[in-house]
């Protein structure tokens, strides 16, 4: 694909920016700005991954690595501003994940410890672990509004700090998982993914790439679990420290 093609492809921003000025929405810098800046980013991260590809070391890798887990758990920390050491909590719960994703691929030889694999399959675990913190962030505040009077009742009757939200933390990680669960339902039936797409397009067997996917897939499921249950358990003492009542 050409650059020609490729800036061919931003024909389709036409559509929502003519909307936004026919319907008055207000959104056409937020679509052009956006549109520029994926342009920007993607292109610049194409080039910084060919040069570590080049370098050939796990070091050079692993630091983008952490580089990447230190954006995401900043992102996050937005959704969990209300909350003391949101972004230290989210940086644990990711690099936590990940840490425990990429020793169960290279142990069960998955795949090799080396840039061509390792670093975009992190990247899309990154992401997924990204978003199932930003959902335990906001549904753990949106419960807690809703449910704080009954988590007062209960420490009025005796109970300790985690019992009486034992409920407000079992809600949030269910509602953390659910984008997960529903993805897996009807993946390829829906959609085909990113990774399956992407390794198809490049010449490889469709069903070397369906392996490689469901290898993301489930990993991703249990990043969000591991992820939804650090958050919770490491966010809800906030409620009663920081007198959130």
């Amino acid at each position: 694909m050409g650059y020609a093609a490729l800036i061919a492809a931003f024909l389709f921003m036409t559509v929502p920016l003519w909307l936004s000025h026919k319907q008055r929405l207000g959104i056409s810098k937020d679509i052009i700005v956006a549109s520029i800046r994926s342009f920007v980013q993607l292109m610049a991260i194409g080039y910084i991954i060919t040069f570590v590809f080049s370098l050939k070391s796990p070091v050079v890798f692993t630091l983008l690595i952490l580089f990447m887990i230190i954006v995401a758990a900043r992102t996050c920390a937005k959704r969990g501003g209300e909350f003391q050491h949101s972004f230290l909590i989210a940086f644990l719960a990711i690099v936590t994940a990940e840490m425990v994703s990429v020793l169960i691929w290279v142990s069960f030889e998955i795949v090799v410890y080396e840039a061509q694999y390792i670093l975009p399959m992190s990247g899309m675990i990154i992401g997924s672990s990204m978003v199932a913190v930003s959902l335990t962030f906001d549904r753990l505040k949106r419960e807690f509004d809703l449910t704080k009077e009954l988590i007062m009742g209960k420490l009025a009757l005796g109970a300790t700090n985690r019992q009486a939200s034992q409920d407000l933390i079992e809600t949030t990680v269910k509602a953390a998982l659910i984008p997960n669960v529903e993805a897996m339902k009807t993946i390829g039936l829906v959609q085909l993914p990113g990774m399956m797409t992407g390794a198809i397009i490049a010449g490889a067997s469709p069903v070397i790439a369906v392996k490689y996917q469901l290898v993301i897939l489930l990993t991703a499921f249990g990043n969000a679990a591991i992820t939804s249950i650090m958050v919770s358990n490491m966010t809800y003492p906030a409620f009663f420290k920081q007198r959130m009542f």
